[in-house]
């Protein structure tokens, strides 16, 4: 795992590990790691399937002579079938014991050939398909005529070390093929470099002899009791990092303890359990399989998913202080779709990794991603319309607004469809393609609410309507609600006998429910001014006059000269208008009425 995560867990690992819990030795080859990473897992399924047949067709063939191998390729077989059979004593026969040096002499014939076995399983250094099934062997190898290469082991320093087969007499005036008496000698070193420490020897001698996966019986109990003591130090791994992560002040610690305590503990459970596995010296078929397993990407995935997440619910708490909510509902599913995205990616590499053909991986994806874009036009409109939306937010969530003939509060905008709550609280489900296309009138934007309405009066004389337009206009400017700059009161029309007047002005509130207040007490005092003024009001229809025409009684028609006279008096006739000073005079002198509460 190359990230700075799995350096610091490798760090603390290896601090906590006591030493006999390290059954190998503190490394494993380099080459035989590079060997890994260049063979999939398709390969060696490809590579063990052709052997087997290949070893099937050449040991019927040698059924009758299995003792005495005459050839490279059935010492090779013959190895193989004593190994399978675990008898070592046989398997040692094929070791050429002659001249070896002191302290390999020390060594017993059965120990040496297992650990031979071993280091070929570590790097797989044998392609039974390449050597020769002649008796005299391969002579134009460049090797003297009585010996044949098997293969070639790494050393941890990079050194290869050669391993031979020779020709030798059997004692009866024949000759057979052995292990060169030459390599034999190179065992002890490429076991002190490559072979397991003394407790793996112990249990793989005291334990049945079985493989899984290219993992024998002992590697598999260890592999056990690592996957337990992997979650028991990620734990601890994961507590620590997150105490240090606390120390840092911030503003989002349940976020951080969710994320320490939920992916990246995952995380460093598997980066330690791969970690330990590393150290049980596995064979180069156990190695192909773990690294195709993709335990790797899932170790990856679940970090980077983590971060994601916890990004996202930094990000949400960071726009919601900041006033931002609008942004909240499209920053959970644009988080799913770049998890999405990261999915695709770490999956094409583990399936490029584990040997399958990536052109045509990403052909098939292209006429599926064409096939779902054909099947989810529909959906994609909604996507964009969503993007319309956030770009250029003309609602946000918790916004008043009119939608045709819907009148709602905008309550998320999501991937596919805007959710309304009406005034009859029910949920509407709008298609964002929809919504993002047509006419959407926002309530909450305005700065103000217009109070506009005309009134119709019974025709009255020219001076009462003198009077009821002024004192109409003083009403209005002088309320402490309606905005000054506004008010628009004018005779607009005679239709028949109704006079029509125009009232438009705008309410400084944003708030419907003051709106209303507001207007209620307008039209309260407009019927008091125009009854005090002797008018009468009128509406649509037809009247059928039994008596003559309405008049004002004199007494009225008294007050309303009176009135005029006054203005006219003081030259503060307000018409056409008033004054800005007359206004600023005006401005708040009537205010709503207060209801006084009995104590």
């Amino acid at each position: 795992m190359k990230s700075l995560l799995s350096a610091a867990c490798l760090g603390l690992v290896l601090t906590l590990l006591s030493p006999s819990l390290l059954w190998a030795q503190e490394e494993t080859q380099n080459s035989a790691e590079d060997a890994a990473e260049v063979t999939n897992m398709r390969e060696v399924l490809e590579s063990e399937k052709k052997t087997e047949e290949f070893i099937r067709e050449k040991t019927a063939e040698i059924a009758g002579n299995k003792e005495f191998p005459r050839t490279p390729l059935q010492l090779l077989l013959v190895m193989r079938d004593a190994f399978q059979r675990q008898d070592m004593e046989r398997a040692a026969s094929y070791l050429d014991t002659r001249y070896l040096p002191e302290g390999v002499e020390d060594w017993p014939a059965p120990d040496l050939m297992n650990a031979l076995r071993i280091v070929f399983n570590q790097q797989n250094i044998v392609d039974v398909t390449a050597l020769s099934d002649e008796p005299e062997g391969m002579l134009e190898d460049g090797l003297p005529a009585y010996r044949d290469l098997l293969g070639v082991v790494t050393k941890d320093d990079g050194e290869a070390v050669p391993i031979y087969l020779q020709r030798i007499p059997d004692g009866q005036g024949d000759k057979i093929w052995k292990i060169s008496n030459a390599s034999v000698a190179q065992i002890p070193e490429l076991w002190a470099d490559l072979g397991y420490g003394p407790i793996a020897i112990w249990l793989e001698t005291h334990l049945p002899n079985y493989t899984v996966a290219g993992l024998e019986s002992w590697q598999l109990i260890a592999g056990a009791i690592f996957l337990v003591a992997a979650w028991y130090l990620s734990l601890l791994a994961s507590y620590l990092l997150m105490r240090a992560a606390l120390l840092i002040p911030n503003r989002f610690p349940l976020g951080i303890e969710t994320f320490f305590k939920g992916s990246l503990r995952i995380f460093l459970f598997l980066a330690i359990f791969r970690l330990l596995m590393d150290q049980l010296a596995l064979s180069l078929t156990a190695r192909v399989y773990l690294n195709s397993s993709g335990l790797d990407f899932v170790a990856v995935s679940i970090l980077i998913l983590g971060a994601i997440s916890l990004l996202r619910d930094y990000n949400i708490r960071r726009l919601e202080r900041a006033g931002n909510r609008q942004y909240v509902a499209l920053l959970k599913p644009f988080t799913t779709i770049v998890k999405l995205v990261v999915l695709l990616v770490i999956g094409l590499i583990w399936a490029e990794r584990a040997g399958y053909n990536m052109s045509t991986i990403i052909a098939g994806l292209g006429v599926g991603s064409l096939a779902v874009a054909l099947a989810a036009q529909k959906t994609l409109e909604n996507v964009i319309g969503a993007i319309t939306l956030y770009t250029a937010r003309p609602v946000n969530p918790g916004d008043l607004c009119r939608f045709g003939n819907i009148v709602g509060v905008v309550e998320e905008i999501g991937l596919r469809s805007t959710m309304i709550r009406t005034l009859n609280r029910t949920m509407l489900a709008v298609p964002n393609s929809v919504f993002s296309s047509v006419e959407v009138e926002n309530f909450s934007h305005r700065d103000r609410i217009r109070y506009y309405q005309h009134i119709e009066l019974q025709m009255a004389t020219a001076d009462q309507l003198r009077v009821i337009l002024g004192r109409l206009r003083e009403l209005f400017l002088s309320h402490a609600d309606v905005m000054q700059e506004t008010v628009s009161i004018r005779l607009e029309k005679v239709a028949a006998a109704t006079a029509v007047i125009r009232i438009d002005a705008g309410i400084n509130t944003t708030d419907y429910q003051h709106f209303l207040a507001a207007a209620e007490d307008l039209n309260l005092r407009m019927i008091e001014l125009v009854h005090d003024a002797g008018a009468v009001f009128s509406g649509p229809g037809q009247v059928l006059q039994l008596r003559d025409f309405y008049q004002a009684s004199d007494e009225k028609m008294s007050e309303v000269h009176a009135q005029l006279d006054s203005w006219k008096s003081e030259e503060k006739l307000p018409f056409p208008d008033y004054t800005e000073a007359e206004k600023a005079a005006l401005r708040g002198a009537i205010e709503l009425p207060v209801r006084e509460h009995k104590s």
